[in-house]
């Protein structure tokens, strides 16, 4: 126990003795590490480069509404003053952000602010920052853009380059063109070096020794998702509506919504209609009642819906008297734009083209409808259909039969011709 206690001791006397001959070097190391400045933070250089995007962004912003009502007050004053409003929005932001604040509302935004050597001497701005300083830089990025797009867009108008060799314009455009080649390679360098770096992002800021420094002593950089999530989002939507409209039956759903309408009567809407009204019976009407007995309602019917420009201007002008309740049929030499080929006459008496008529009876059919369909020139429904004789009716004479159907037999109904095919 005696040897186990002495050597216990002997070892505390050598730790002692070596924590005392360290006392000097570890003074000598905390006087050195009080002397040291710490470091400056490290402004990131994606965060420089999105204080000019976010800066376009809010001058885009700012510019719609003020272009969407300048153009309802005047819309020549549109295209005239369109630089001009640009330019007013970027001085008017120009004042309220970096010579009150000392940074542009994108680098707020970002952290970040202007910074100058403190060498520079003279009046200063509300931010600090020398005001001559800040009207050179104001001078470079505002106005002379500014006037070099009005002097461009001015010798392109007057056709500058189109101009003789030894012209004084075409020499002027030729020395704009060199110097806005000079500008740009010097920017590629600027940006070279700034990626480097990270300093000076623009050759103004580098003229002017201008630099962006961060306001906070940690930057953390925020990844923000909102955007990625909505445009996947829109994407996924688009793609379903890709896939949901084909197979969606548009003109069933305007068929059914027409009929709906023309179903849709002033006594049965309005409910102070007395009941005499109501149970009064009354013809109905068609869509195309009006139409002249010597065209065809459907063919009318498709072009209005189809839009279809490759009909003559007679056709619309047929609809338009369709409409005001012109019925006077064509005249022997002019052509009806909705000439009847092939006339079948359904069972409530009308007549159309025996292609329209199928074509209406099979979608009729593939939709379920028991009840037919809707004439469209006195509204009742249309179960079966026959062909016109000519022969049979003279009230009908007026019907030619072009040269190409005469040898066809097509006596049959269309009814039992779909009849037989559904059996």
């Amino acid at each position: 126990m005696t040897d186990t206690g002495s050597s216990s001791n002997s070892w505390q006397a050598v730790w002692q003795h070596a924590w005392d001959s360290a006392q000097p070097t570890l003074s000598s190391i905390r006087d050195t590490l009080g002397s040291t400045t710490s470091p400056s933070p490290r402004t990131i250089r994606v965060c420089q480069l999105d204080t000019e995007l976010l800066d376009q962004e809010l001058v885009h912003i700012l510019y719609e509404p003020l272009q969407k009502a300048l153009s309802l007050a005047n819309t020549s004053l549109k295209g005239r003053f369109d630089p001009e409003l640009t330019l007013l929005i970027q001085l008017t932001l120009y004042k309220f952000s970096i010579w009150n604040l000392g940074a542009s509302y994108g680098a707020r935004l970002q952290g970040l602010r202007y910074s100058v050597p403190s060498s520079s001497c003279g009046p200063v701005s509300p931010a600090g920052l020398p005001r001559r300083t800040l009207l050179i830089h104001g001078t470079l990025t505002i106005l002379v853009p500014y006037f070099y797009n009005r002097f461009r867009a001015h010798a392109l108008s007057r056709a500058w380059p189109d101009t003789p060799s030894n012209d004084k314009r075409r020499l002027a455009w030729q020395t704009l063109t060199r110097i806005e080649t000079t500008h740009s390679l010097l920017g590629l360098l600027n940006f070279t070096v700034f990626l480097w770096n990270g300093r000076y992002r623009s050759l103004t800021d580098r003229l002017l020794k201008m630099s962006l420094v961060t306001t906070i002593s940690q930057v953390k950089r925020e990844v923000s998702y909102e955007f990625m999530n909505r445009q996947m989002v829109w994407h996924a939507f688009t793609e379903f509506l890709l896939f949901l409209l084909p197979l969606v039956n548009a003109r069933s759903i305007q068929r059914r919504i027409t009929r709906l309408m023309s179903r849709l009567t002033f006594p049965a809407i309005l409910p102070g209609s007395s009941a005499a009204t109501l149970r009064s019976p009354s013809r109905k009407h068609g869509k195309y009642e009006a139409l002249p007995a010597d065209q065809c309602a459907i063919c009318a019917e498709n072009a209005s819906y189809t839009l279809n420009l490759g009909y003559s201007a007679d056709a619309l002008t047929s609809l338009t008297s369709a409409k005001e309740g012109t019925s006077q049929p064509a005249a022997d030499d002019e052509v009806p734009p909705f000439p009847i080929y092939t006339p079948y006459v359904t069972s409530c008496g009308h007549v159309y083209c025996y292609h329209c008529i199928a074509e209406r009876m099979m979608r009729t059919a593939d939709d379920g409808l028991e009840s037919g369909w809707e004439c469209l020139r006195c509204a009742e429904s249309v179960k079966s259909a026959d062909r016109l004789e000519a022969a049979h009716s003279d009230t009908m004479s007026e019907y030619e039969f072009s040269s190409e159907f005469d040898t066809t037999d097509m006596s049959g109904s269309a009814s039992s011709y779909l009849g037989s095919m559904s059996e």
